[in-house]
């Protein structure tokens, strides 16, 4: 039954034998035109190039993103559609190009002609280590014909300023095999080891060494014997072993190049804790005071006495007012006499200014001293941290 059925299936004509419908040539007239500036494009690696985004990609590395127009044709090719012939000339002339680090080859589109054929891609490459005896064009054109077909030398011997390398343009087919080194016998006997540069090469097969996949997915590449696979197997699980080894020795050693938790433990019990030391009466009154004797002040070894915050006291007939910016000293009064703020500016260290010749009053209150007090500061004034006035010179 089911093979009637298949049968049945097979012959069905599906519209195959109906008439061919004619397009006349006006119809089409347009898109030859169009057509006539544009570039046939085909990645090389199409698992790790998407087409759809590489026909944004591209006008943008070319600098003519306004002036390029892509669009995918299967699942193989795209198209770029370029505005004038100079911006597609220009494309051309600087190739190859690369999307996602691999080679996209590119044709100029040709009527009546069938692009599955796009198959090759044109490569600057670099020819390093010719002897310099003989370094010239012959030389260059033997070396390289062994590559591919030669399509241009970058080389003359009466205009060349570098022979480090030699440069030389050299199509390939997509499926051919890149090499990297040759050696050379010369008629004299002498040999040498040539070695190729291919220019904008960024990804290739290391199996193979082509240009079309990457090593994960080479279909050239030779399956591994069972008893290689079993080889290799053990050894990386040898390699495994001694690194997990090596973790663990100096996870217990306490590597510092490790900082992790295991390298640190903590511990189990905390540390003890040290008492504080008793006070020393001693060294607090030859710290705190070092002009006073221990015998003169109060048992520090009490509580001490609750003192009340001492207040500005202003008298009736006086025009002092009180205070209240910071003080330079701790038993210095807060006052200040109206009218004095123009003068303090004069004697820098004249903080706190009182009426002069009322010596009397500026002993209890502890200020600076001036010129009509006779003899030498007083002591207190300096015991309790007063700023003592330098006397005037004459």
């Amino acid at each position: 039954m089911a093979d009637e059925l298949w049968d049945e299936l097979q012959h069905l004509e599906l519209g195959r034998e109906d008439p061919a419908l004619f397009i006349p040539h006006e119809a089409y007239a347009i898109v030859e035109s169009r057509n006539r500036l544009s570039l046939i494009a085909r990645p090389l690696n199409p698992r790790s190039q998407n087409l759809h985004a590489m026909i944004s990609a591209l006008p943008r590395a070319w600098g003519l993103t306004n002036r390029v127009h892509g669009r995918v044709l299967n699942d193989t090719f795209v198209q770029f559609i370029f505005q004038s012939e100079i911006d597609l000339l220009s494309v051309l002339r600087r190739e190859p190009w690369l999307y996602n680090n691999w080679f996209v080859t590119a044709q100029r589109w040709e009527v009546n002609r069938t692009f599955h054929l796009l198959t090759s891609i044109e490569l600057w490459v670099q020819m390093r280590g010719i002897p310099l005896l003989y370094v010239c064009e012959e030389t260059a054109l033997e070396i390289a014909h062994e590559l591919g077909e030669i399509i241009s030398l970058d080389f003359h011997d009466s205009t060349t300023t570098q022979i480090a390398y030699i440069r030389v343009r050299i199509r390939f087919g997509i499926t051919d095999r890149l090499r990297f080194f040759q050696r050379i016998i010369f008629d004299s006997g002498e040999t040498a080891l040539i070695s190729f540069q291919y220019e904008r090469l960024r990804r290739i097969c290391s199996s193979c060494f082509r240009m079309t996949h990457h090593r994960n997915s080479c279909p050239y590449r030779q399956i591994e014997p069972l008893n290689r696979v079993t080889n290799s197997t053990a050894q990386r699980n040898v390699r495994e072993e001694v690194f997990m080894r090596d973790e663990n020795l100096r996870s217990s050693m306490n590597s510092q190049s490790q900082m992790s938790e295991s390298s640190f433990p903590t511990p189990i019990d905390p540390p003890p804790r040290v008492p504080h030391p008793p006070l020393n009466l001693d060294e607090l009154v030859a710290a705190y005071y070092p002009h006073t004797r221990a015998t003169s002040l109060p048992n520090l070894a009490g509580p001490l006495p609750q003192v009340p915050p001492r207040r500005n006291v202003v008298e009736r007939e006086s025009n002092i007012q009180p205070f209240s910016g910071p003080a330079f000293a701790t038993n210095s009064p807060r006052l200040v006499e109206v009218g004095e703020s123009s003068r303090q500016g004069e004697n820098t260290q004249n903080v706190y200014t009182v009426e002069k010749g009322d010596s009397s009053k500026r002993k209890n209150m502890g200020g600076p001293r001036f010129e009509g007090d006779a003899g030498k500061p007083n002591e207190d004034e300096h015991m309790n941290g007063e700023i003592l006035k330098p006397p005037k010179k004459r």
